[in-house]
């Protein structure tokens, strides 16, 4: 997932969680730029009980900005599930972690989650550039497959070199841009599934429409 910064990701990924647990996909929500609470105050507007669907170990939040921003301790909520957290957010460490995590064995429980981050991309704040792409691929693509996630890391466009970009793709199954443009005195959103390994797709920029509702939350159609 690449996404420019007034591009509609952040809600598209709120959208993409509300409609996975509507249909009882256990989804977990990695946030690195918002404060938890708001995260679920967007989803409980969008009809959502979060708390119920987090007693019923449906959804998760994964708190690396608290972590990071050191206001308080990470907000994981009831069911923190196989995932960790280090004091301080440092890459190597967790990769470390990770590596221990696998040589453990992942219980069937943690499998087949759905994995939305909300900017990957802050990761490569913490280290230099090949060490967050090879720790990516050396430990993140396997935690990945190991759990069996539908996963989707984002990065920020601009936020890294182009050579990062070019190798994060390469470990990539699917790519999806999104992208905004001010046109005829208005901001028009778009998406587009630029490709799918092994597969085919329509690859065509379409228009992502979101409205606001009554209580200022977003909704709308990728």
């Amino acid at each position: 997932m690449e996404f420019e910064p007034d591009s509609p990701w952040y809600e598209a990924s709120l959208t993409i969680s509300a409609h996975a647990l509507r249909q009882g996909i256990r989804t977990e929500y990695h946030t690195f730029r918002h404060i938890p609470g708001e995260i679920r105050a967007a989803l409980e507007r969008l009809g959502l009980d979060v708390a119920k669907k987090e007693q019923e170990t449906l959804f998760r939040i994964l708190d690396t900005y608290t972590l990071t921003t050191g206001l308080g301790e990470p907000q994981t909520g009831s069911n923190r599930g196989i995932h960790h957290q280090t004091r301080s957010f440092d890459v190597v460490k967790w990769g470390t972690s990770i590596l221990f995590l696998l040589k453990q064995g992942v219980a069937e429980t943690e499998k087949r989650w759905l994995h939305l981050d909300d900017d990957t991309s802050v990761l490569n704040q913490y280290s230099d550039e090949n060490t967050f792409i090879d720790t990516w691929r050396t430990k993140g693509m396997p935690y990945a497959r190991t759990r069996e996630l539908v996963q989707f890391p984002s990065l920020l466009r601009g936020a890294v070199s182009e050579a990062v970009y070019a190798k994060f793709e390469s470990f990539a199954d699917g790519i999806v841009d999104f992208k905004a443009r001010e046109e005829k005195g208005e901001m028009k959103h778009y998406v587009r599934v630029r490709t799918v390994r092994g597969g085919v797709c329509d690859s065509k920029w379409k228009v992502s429409k979101f409205e606001t509702t009554e209580k200022s939350s977003l909704t709308g159609e990728l």
